[in-house]
């Protein structure tokens, strides 16, 4: 015969059931995130290599220069019609080439410019 202990009993088991499950579903979130964060930051690197071989190989084969990049960068960040304050173009103070002012790190010389969000020009 089932008694009221057993009957607590069995309610508890299924709520310790219940809420191991979500710890494994958040666990498998979590990893699968932490997974993704790390194929993107491998990507942006990446892009981050191709752009500064492009960059380079443009120089050495057209003349253009670091200012000719700060102009197109402006250019580029006017295209709406305004300068974005969250946006445009810095000087890296490390290596003084032109960078985004969301960068948090340098594609150039890659220095951390300094601890935030790269989305926000703090």
């Amino acid at each position: 015969m089932i008694d009221l202990f057993d009957l607590f009993d069995i309610y508890q088991n299924t709520r310790i059931d219940k809420v191991t499950a979500l710890e494994a579903d958040s666990f498998r979130r979590l990893t699968g995130t932490q997974d993704r964060l790390q194929e993107l930051e491998h990507r942006y690197e990446r892009m981050k290599l191709v752009t500064a071989a492009l960059w380079q190989l443009l120089k050495a084969h057209t003349g253009l220069t670091d200012a000719a990049l700060k102009q197109y960068i402006e250019k580029v960040d006017l295209a709406d019609g305004k300068i974005e304050r969250k946006g445009g173009a810095m000087d890296c103070p490390h290596c003084s080439r032109r960078i985004l002012k969301t960068a948090v790190v340098c594609p150039w010389c890659s220095k951390r410019l300094r601890v935030g969000d790269a989305f926000e020009a703090t």
